[in-house]
């Protein structure tokens, strides 16, 4: 963000946890509650970005392997990219 910047900038998407990420403004002069307030902020978003990209990435794993026993359990093979 900017130098001269006074908000939280929020990105786009992870394309793991599909969480947007923040960046938190700091004031110069932060009190110690403000930053007691932003760290808290900060550690909570890291916990979440962790939780959910190892989510998502165990949902898509199972997924696959559901589709796959599905269809072998019904004679079916998975495509390939020549059809």
């Amino acid at each position: 963000p900017p130098a001269h910047s006074r908000n939280d900038w929020i990105g786009p998407p992870d394309k793991h946890s599909n969480l947007r990420p923040v960046i938190f403004y700091v004031p110069p002069e932060e009190s110690p509650l403000e930053r007691r307030l932003r760290e808290a902020r900060q550690e909570a978003q890291a916990c979440d970005q962790h939780f959910w990209a190892q989510h998502n990435r165990t949902f898509r794993q199972e997924k696959e392997e559901f589709i796959y026993s599905r269809l072998k359990a019904k004679g079916l093979e998975m495509r390939d990219e020549t059809g």
